[in-house]
């Protein structure tokens, strides 16, 4: 039996808001019958809240970064940003800087890519605009939750790999 397709879902997170849609999206790529590889982003060394120190304490400790061997390996990424982030923003310039050095290299080619809405359709469309600019196939996540964004885009991945080669 083939292995599921990867899929990694990459995040930024200090308080543990973002993490809840990432994991959300996380379950409709399960559901998709994918597998999940949740990468969440360096810090920016930004002071983080008191009242998130133990979450972001947690996350630190659970996740790692998205290594370029995640990404080439994947045949699709999705991007989790939290409302009011661009991908100049802090925690996003050395991920954003990756994907444009796999992109020149001609390693995102084929590739599915969405941007989950956490609230803000700015943010969506600008890391929306990165991605096709990287040359990432894109998938709409309009409508519906990030659960059922992430079944969407796991279910693309699916047909994607099931389709006869040319």
């Amino acid at each position: 039996m083939a292995q599921p397709a990867a899929v990694v879902v990459a995040f930024s997170s200090r308080c543990g808001t973002t993490e809840g849609f990432a994991h959300a999206a996380a379950v409709g790529v399960v559901n998709a019958r994918a597998l999940p590889r949740l990468r969440r982003l360096a810090d920016d060394g930004h002071p983080v809240p008191p009242e998130c120190a133990d979450t972001f304490r947690r996350m630190r400790k659970e996740y790692v970064s998205p290594t370029e061997k995640d990404v080439v390996a994947a045949p699709a990424l999705i991007i989790v940003p939290s409302a009011g982030m661009t991908p100049s923003s802090g925690e996003w310039q050395s991920f954003i800087a990756l994907l444009d050095r796999l992109a020149s290299a001609g390693m995102l080619t084929g590739k599915v890519g969405a941007v989950i809405d956490t609230g803000d359709r700015q943010t969506v469309m600008s890391f929306s605009s990165t991605l096709a600019k990287c040359g990432f196939a894109l998938l709409a996540a309009d409508g519906g939750d990030a659960r059922t964004q992430g079944r969407a885009v796991g279910a693309a991945i699916m047909r994607t790999m099931h389709q006869p080669s040319r």
